[in-house]
């Protein structure tokens, strides 16, 4: 099949993230989704989906379901199709561990609730989730868990996985171990209630088959309805699996059963069973004091004590937090764990990494933005490599990675380009540790000697793809990335002794940043006078991408320094920010460009990116358009995050979060606000010329 059945696919939305700062479990990422918070779907309830382990682009099961059978009513309810209400949360702001809650009704007008808390183990890979039914009355019940397994890797845009599973009957407990057909990747289900690790029937399905012996557990469990399971041993195929826990009417606890899920990682068999069994026996409270131990001395060593602002501390800290936890084992940090339409945006952006080592920077993260700067340099592309255009990208990046150090997608974008030397430069400079200026000379070298090649013959960056990933052209933000990379080349070549090579950088970031204005400011356009997206645009967008104003273009004063925030034409592109084309109508949010297609529906919605707001509100500060932008922007941001306290790629006009949540560019740029403002100036500006 294509994709997953109904009953599994995913929203991209996502409310919270976790993983740990140290030990296995980095490689480990863990994602919970409260349904109730999107307006656009129908649901409202909340589970764990999308867990991926050893590397971030890899799924190893899609979500996690928790389901009640109630034998007197006949009816069968889950956490997510079913309850009345939800919500997803962390249990702090430095603390990264899933709080979720599920409110179900049953047909009598009976309630339930059902409370879980999510860690992954600090000392192994693996999950522990401690799961709490409550009920109005003691009576017999089924209590079913169901997960549809994902272990595949490197097809995001279409779903063809298959996987085999088999059950494991130990001396005193029952294990589900399932594996992808490259026999790599395993993992195991196990669980527990008081001293009893036996399930109460099990069954290993293949998806979305509703008939016959290999129906699947969902179908089984939720759909046939019967609270009973036709117990199986085996199967291969795009699996679910399901597994029950029986409450006796005559317990003397059945109105509040407390059970244990365990989930371990491996790459053998043995290895994710002993690693689910390891975790289900240290238990919950002790694999929790890790974590919250590894969490808090993390935090202890980065960011700022307090900004004597108690909604801007919260704020700060999860953002914080969260590019933390999305930093995958290979030290880099994907951009962010959701998927929109038939994607997903777990790969490694270059550009986005740049932002996130500009705020870890910021935050005194040196070591993480350290590790962000080698990545950089391993993936680099470093011997002659066309692209299909025909270009020679030795010296360059391709657009996006997995997070193997695999390309993923492979356009040309100048700002993944002068950006990767701007982090290398300010590590350096931030640091003064002359070794990262030693260790990653050469890559940053390359890479400038690529944009030195890249002259137009006129004065001005060829042609490239703009940050947004849609138009071809002279983009703005590109151009004024690649003057920024030559002229932090220039420095960096001059600590260096190479003085010609820094001459030559500084002459050509010079011309080019001369004619900015001559090729990406327009004169009456419907909007008025402004920078655009790109002067001669390929293809047919409407509005235009050299006839509309584009938030991009603000950070062309900040991070990159090529134009000043007192520069006419950038304040009169700043001034239409406030327009309601472009801006959200009841919130304080300007969207990428007026016209913006990229949204829930695939067609222009009102709405905004708090990133994009972000950039203006720092120019509209520095050029004082508005003293307390950005005063104003660390405030206000709280309404535009998830239960979490997470921002997103986009909200909605009224500032809900239905789209992508918890991109990391959109954490880096709060702490980057918030890291600016406590100086007094912005943070990372590249030289000036």
């Amino acid at each position: 099949m294509d994709e997953p059945p109904a009953a599994f696919r995913v929203a991209s939305d996502k409310d919270a993230l976790m993983s740990t700062p140290k030990g296995d479990s980095q490689h480990t990422m863990v994602t919970a989704n409260s349904y109730a918070d999107n307006p656009r779907t129908d649901w409202n309830g909340a589970l764990i989906e999308e867990t991926s382990a050893f590397r971030s682009d890899v799924e190893l099961f899609y979500n996690l379901h928790t389901l009640i059978w109630d034998p007197k009513l006949g009816q069968t309810l889950d956490c997510r199709n079913d309850a009345v209400t939800s919500d997803v949360d962390w249990i702090s702001s430095q603390v990264p561990e899933i709080d979720m809650t599920n409110h179900l009704r049953f047909a009598d007008g009976s309630e339930a609730e059902i409370s879980q808390q999510a860690i992954a183990s600090v000392d192994r890979p693996g999950l522990l989730i401690r799961n709490q039914a409550s009920f109005a009355d003691s009576r017999e019940r089924t209590i079913f868990t169901v997960s549809k397994l994902g272990i595949t890797a490197h097809d995001h845009e279409h779903h063809h996985a298959e996987q085999t599973a088999n059950v494991r009957h130990e001396d005193d407990c029952d294990v589900i171990v399932a594996r992808d057909d490259d026999d790599y990747r395993y993992v195991a289900f196990a669980q527990r209630r008081g001293e009893n690790r036996r399930f109460d029937g099990y069954r290993i399905g293949l998806a979305g088959q509703s008939t016959g012996p290999n129906r699947s557990a969902w179908t089984e469990i939720y759909e046939e309805n019967n609270g009973w399971l036709d117990t199986n041993e085996r199967a291969t195929g795009d699996l679910d699996i399901g597994f029950g826990l029986y409450c006796a009417p005559d317990e003397a606890d059945s109105d509040t059963v407390e059970w244990l899920t365990a989930v371990g990682f491996g790459k053998s068999e043995q290895a994710a069973v002993d690693h689910a069994l390891e975790t289900l026996d240290t238990g919950y409270e002790a694999d929790r004091t890790a974590f919250v131990e590894a969490w808090k001395d993390w935090h202890e060593s980065v960011g700022i004590e307090s900004t004597g602002t108690e909604t801007v501390d919260n704020l700060y800290e999860r953002s914080l937090t969260s590019i933390k936890a999305a930093q995958d084992g290979c030290c880099a940090t994907i951009a962010g764990a959701f998927k929109p339409h038939d994607m997903t945006y777990k790969f490694i952006w270059p550009r986005d990494q740049v932002i996130i080592a500009q705020a870890l920077i910021a935050a005194g993260a040196t070591k993480e933005a350290a590790l962000a700067v080698d990545w950089l340099d391993r993936v680099q592309i470093t011997e002659e490599t066309y692209d299909d255009r025909g270009i020679d990208r030795r010296g360059t990046w391709w657009q996006n990675y997995y997070t193997t150090g695999e390309s993923h997608w492979r356009a040309l974008q100048l700002d993944q380009v002068g950006g990767p030397i701007y982090a290398h430069w300010l590590l350096w400079t931030e640091t003064g540790a002359n070794r990262y200026l030693t260790d990653h000379y050469e890559m940053s070298k390359r890479a400038a000697e690529f944009l030195l090649g890249w002259d137009n013959g006129w004065g001005f960056p060829k042609p490239h793809q703009d940050p947004w990933e849609e138009v071809w052209g002279h983009t703005t933000e590109g151009s004024a990335a690649a003057i920024a990379g030559l002229r932090c080349m220039a420095e960096m070549a001059d600590a260096k002794g190479e003085s010609t090579f820094a001459d030559r950088c500084r002459e050509r970031a010079d011309t080019w940043a001369s004619n900015m204005s001559t090729y990406c400011f327009k004169s009456d356009t419907q909007f008025g006078n402004h920078y655009v997206t790109a002067d001669k645009p390929e293809g047919g967008y409407r509005p235009a991408p050299d006839e509309r104003p584009d938030a991009a273009i603000f950070m062309a004063y900040w991070p990159w320094n090529v134009l000043d925030a007192n520069d006419p034409e950038l304040i009169e592109t700043a001034e239409l920010a406030d327009d309601p084309r472009w801006c959200a109508d009841e919130t304080a949010c300007v969207g990428r460009y007026p016209g913006d297609r990229y949204t829930p529906s695939g067609t222009p919605e009102d709405g905004g990116w708090p990133l994009c707001e972000a950039y203006a509100d720092m120019v509209r500060w520095q050029s004082g358009l508005d003293d307390e932008a950005v005063v104003d922007h660390l405030d206000e941001s709280s309404d535009w995050t998830t239960s979490a306290g997470l921002l997103p790629e986009r909200v909605d006009g009224d500032g809900t979060v239905s789209w992508n949540s918890n991109l990391q560019w959109s954490q880096a740029m709060y702490i980057l606000l918030t890291e600016s403002h406590d100086r007094g100036e912005p943070f990372g500006l590249a030289p000036a010329e």
